[in-house]
């Protein structure tokens, strides 16, 4: 059985929110707009350490490529879809989160609770040094 959740408090509704992947009928579909089963999300997490914006990453990655496998540009009268251009900014879309990503596993700076044992200056520890 496909499965298709979206719940914004697990990891696989996390990698459905940040990726726009919450359409439980896109399950139907074929191509770029497919949305992706519970068991892919789950894939694409323990593949990226279950870090959901790096998995969001790989997701949309993933359809760019589906975009580019079309590779057309269809014109009907005016309306125009342009399948090279959604893959180019769902592969920048990637490239966010990813930095998304990156930004939030640096460490935090962390002041002292206290007071320096050394201080220096007029009347400071260091003066004698």
């Amino acid at each position: 059985m496909i499965a298709f959740t979206y719940d914004a408090g697990t990891l696989v509704g996390q990698v459905r929110l940040y990726s726009g992947d919450t359409d439980a009928d896109g399950l139907n579909r074929v191509g770029g707009d497919r949305t992706r089963t519970d068991d892919e999300v789950a894939l694409l997490l323990a593949q990226h350490d279950n870090n959901p914006r790096l998995a969001a990453a790989a997701l949309l990655e993933s359809r760019a490529a589906e975009f580019a496998g079309l590779s057309t540009n269809i014109t009907q009268g005016t309306l125009r879809q342009d399948y090279r251009q959604r893959s180019l900014r769902l592969l920048q879309a990637a490239e966010m989160l990813r930095a998304s990503a990156r930004a939030s596993a640096l460490p935090v700076w962390n002041p002292p609770t206290r007071a320096a044992p050394f201080t220096a200056g007029e009347g400071g520890t260091m003066d004698d040094w």
